[in-house]
């Protein structure tokens, strides 16, 4: 494996715009929609707050990277992509008059943050959109890791969940039924590490046991619900690259045999 390089990271969710909002403690109850400068407002009618989160977390970590938002691979991974959308369509089936709006239907796809990025920046570079429930966040570093090893250049993996709406709205966590508050996360990983990068990844290995979640100093910015998405599992990694601690990060935790990035310095 090449040595790879961590230029880039984001995070937003409600009540926090952007990482350094989030490490500082600013929250901010009028943050409650993401911005998603990365596509026009045009093409975001009828878009899930799901579909807005993946964008602005992936044109956050981006910009931070200084890289170039038309040609950077993007890797969209979340544990149930456009639930929203598509509960309102089964409402509409079910309870209302059947008539599907053709506008919430094409965003109900799962891919629907990664077409709407690609169409907005104009993108024709390597784009997917991946699932894998509680363990989405590694689901995509692999892949980015993979894609840019093989390729070269740079991928963005955006990780987002947002709220799960009624009837569906708990999900079950150590026997209990729980509510998931929404998050989402940006990564840029680079072949090339340009003038500030954040870490270096010397190689990739997985874990032969399942590892605890770790103490975080991001905890007290945490609620229950935030602990239950996926997204949550990313932050032990950006706490050990943003205070420079080199080491094994696991990409997954209370998961068997996750996999974990050896982190050394630039």
């Amino acid at each position: 494996m090449r040595p790879l390089y961590v230029t880039g990271l984001s995070l937003w969710a409600p009540g926090w715009a952007s990482l350094d909002a989030f490490v500082s403690g600013a929250h901010d109850a009028s943050v409650e929609d993401a911005p998603c400068t990365w596509v026009p407002s045009r093409l975001l009618r009828g878009s899930s707050r799901l579909t807005r989160m993946f964008g602005e977390a992936a044109a956050q970590a981006v910009t931070a990277a200084g890289r170039d938002p038309k040609t950077v691979a993007t890797i969209y991974t979340s544990s149930y992509g456009e639930i929203e959308t598509m509960v309102l369509l089964l409402d509409v089936i079910f309870r209302g008059d059947g008539q599907l709006s053709p506008m919430r239907f094409k965003n109900s796809v799962h891919n629907a943050g990664s077409g709407l990025g690609s169409i907005g920046q104009g993108n024709t570079s390597f784009s997917t959109a991946l699932a894998a429930g509680a363990r989405s966040f590694e689901a995509g570093m692999l892949e980015a890791i993979a894609l840019v090893n093989e390729r070269g250049g740079d991928a963005v993996v955006s990780c987002a969940d947002d709220a799960i709406p009624a009837p569906l709205s708990h999900v079950e966590n150590g026997g209990r039924l729980e509510r998931r508050d929404g998050l989402s996360v940006g990564l840029v990983i680079s072949a090339d590490p340009g003038s500030t990068p954040l870490a270096r990844i010397a190689k990739v290995t997985q874990l032969e046991q399942a590892m605890p979640l770790p103490e975080r100093a991001f905890d007290r910015l945490l609620s229950p619900g935030h602990h239950l998405n996926p997204a949550a599992h990313a932050l032990p990694l950006f706490e050990a690259i943003r205070s420079g601690r080199e080491g094994t990060v696991a990409l997954a935790f209370d998961a068997a045999a996750p996999y974990a990035l050896e982190l050394t310095r630039v």
